[in-house]
């Protein structure tokens, strides 16, 4: 494959190259810029919880540039990047972390001025929201937060997740129908 398009990315340098070269802090400080909203949004979709994203999310980049080497395709460091991301995420999900997190954050929260009912009828939308997405099978939940929220295309996720770009568009399927079942 031609390393000519991935010129402009990387000041004239394949972004191979520029990846894999061994200070490559310009480059990868770049990648992290352009790519910190959608890995924070893949572990905040499956996590719910914005500091336990944020932990995820840089041990993600930390990970990705420790291990920049093993990339093979550098043109697909998003989904490379997210795929790490998602991993750190269920692992996470798995050790109990998250709570012990959570239960941490909600002792240190301090209190700010809101409109009360505003803030009730936002928090219950969420609740409903996130209740009926946390009540979908892991696999359709996944495609639906990689597709719907963050915007990825099944081809993206299809070559994350390591399944058929079809079976990404029928978990998103799927997903949809039974969100409208439960929220209606």
């Amino acid at each position: 494959m031609p390393q000519v398009v991935n010129a402009a990315f990387s000041g004239g340098v394949p972004l191979r190259e520029s990846l894999m070269a061994e200070p490559a802090f310009d480059d990868f400080e770049r990648l992290v810029r352009e790519n910190q909203r959608v890995v924070y949004q893949v572990a905040f979709g499956m996590l719910g919880n914005e500091a336990d994203a944020q932990d995820i999310a840089q041990d993600a980049f930390v990970q990705a540039y420790a291990k920049r080497s093993s990339l093979r395709e550098p043109e697909h460091f998003r989904a490379w990047v997210c795929t790490i991301a998602r991993r750190l995420a269920l692992n996470s999900l798995r050790s109990g972390a998250r709570a012990r997190r959570r239960e941490e954050s909600a002792a240190s929260a301090a209190p700010t001025q809101v409109d009360v009912q505003e803030l009730a009828e936002e928090r219950d939308f969420l609740a409903r929201i996130r209740r009926a997405t946390d009540s979908l099978p892991p696999k359709l939940r996944e495609a639906l937060v990689l597709c719907a929220v963050e915007g990825l295309e099944p081809s993206d996720v299809a070559r994350m997740l390591g399944i058929p770009q079809g079976t990404v568009r029928s978990r998103l399927h799927l997903a949809r129908k039974a969100l409208l079942r439960l929220l209606s």
